[in-house]
């Protein structure tokens, strides 16, 4: 019996995850579309993806180069920044 490999996409870390498109932006997630749905309900101005940090400067240790240590949240509005998480699993 040949056994085949079930083909995988996407980040394998999080799962059950379905990206969609609402309102013509691509979402990762239906929690994030939920969140965005909310926040135009409550008629508060977001971004997606569109503010980005940089925590650490990129730098060079013993010769070899280091990336910088970014982070870009989920939504990001005029007096706040959410990041959706999902339900924790094992990875």
């Amino acid at each position: 019996m040949i056994r085949r490999r079930k083909k995988t996409t996407g980040n394998q870390k999080v799962r059950n995850v379905k990206p969609n498109i609402y309102d013509n932006i691509h979402f990762k997630s239906k929690l994030e579309t939920y969140c965005y749905q909310q926040l135009q309900k409550h008629n508060l101005e977001t971004n997606y993806e569109k503010l980005k940090f940089t925590i650490v400067e990129p730098f060079q240790y013993n010769g070899e180069k280091v990336r910088a240590m970014t982070f870009l949240p989920d939504f990001s509005g005029k007096e706040f920044i959410i990041e959706c998480k999902g339900m924790m699993n094992d990875a």
